[in-house]
């Protein structure tokens, strides 16, 4: 890389946005965002949070040493097939999709052999999406994945390493991506899987009167993005169902004490699960 390179940034919602606003200033880079709505566009230009906003792809890769992918899951495979001719020789190619495994393989496939990729996944959202909700310190204390392949760079993944200190991210791990599907199973989908089977129904009487922190707590990220997560369920599909099997085989655990009225059963289970969440934590 040199001193003053080019980060283009493809999709400027609520990742991408808080990307290119955290990004500022990061080994004194030109920073690009592309996106293809218009309302976005504009919106990125009058927050300011690139130094340059457009709709021509071909003018936000071409020269850019760094590509940065945070489009829907379904569309960045399309998007690099496009769109591989404008990729310059040397960069690397991320994306911030949140399974990996067979993601990763289909990028190699389509990537040219002159171009490097690694995987990254930082670990920050919100309920809400969209460049509206996109802020700089998004990423500030949070968790960061790399998923390099065999034949990423050494010095590209220290790049993103740094790029992941620079946005404010304090817990950093390199995996796998078919390990970081694996554990993002049980981190990510099956906790998303669990808050919308609390909202898929409900009881009907209930008022706010009712709730306290725990339903707070339980149900946030039920408020869901549906094309998100869809693509998310089913991408990570294998891992995904047996973390949903095991919940199933504990929640009947916990239900036949219920049932069969065996105190010490429900106790042993719940002192289990009080020094397993002491022991993640």
């Amino acid at each position: 890389m040199t001193d003053k390179f080019k980060i283009a940034i493809i999709g400027l919602g609520l990742i991408g946005g808080s990307l290119a606003m955290a990004l500022k200033n990061f080994q004194n880079a030109e920073i690009v965002g592309y996106d293809i709505n218009p309302d976005v566009i504009a919106k990125a230009r009058k927050l300011n949070i690139c130094d340059i906003v457009t709709d021509n792809v071909e003018a936000a890769l071409r020269n850019a040493e760094l590509v940065i992918i945070c489009i829907y899951p379904d569309g960045i495979i399309p998007f690099l097939r496009e769109n591989a001719q404008y990729l310059k020789n040397g960069s690397l190619i991320t994306e911030v999709c949140g399974v990996k495994e067979n993601l990763a393989e289909q990028i190699c496939d389509v990537l040219p052999n002159n171009v490097d990729y690694v995987g990254i996944h930082p670990m920050a959202g919100k309920e809400i999406e969209g460049i509206d909700v996109a802020e700089k310190t998004l990423f500030q204390g949070t968790g960061f994945i790399l998923t390099p392949v065999e034949t990423s760079e050494p010095q590209n993944i220290e790049l993103l390493e740094s790029l992941a200190k620079h946005i404010g991210a304090t817990r950093i791990a390199i995996t796998t991506p078919k390990k970081h599907d694996e554990i993002i199973a049980y981190t990510s989908d099956l906790m998303h899987i669990a808050s919308a089977a609390l909202c898929l129904d409900y009881h009907k009487d209930m008022t706010n009167a009712f709730t306290a922190g725990a339903f707070r707590d339980c149900t946030r990220i039920a408020q869901i993005n549906p094309k998100l997560w869809s693509e998310l369920f089913l991408a990570n599909k294998e891992h995904t169902i047996n973390e949903i099997d095991k919940l199933l085989e504990s929640i009947n655990k916990l239900r036949s004490a219920l049932v069969n009225e065996d105190k010490v059963e429900l106790k042993t289970l719940l002192q289990r699960v009080r020094e397993n969440k002491e022991k993640m934590v």
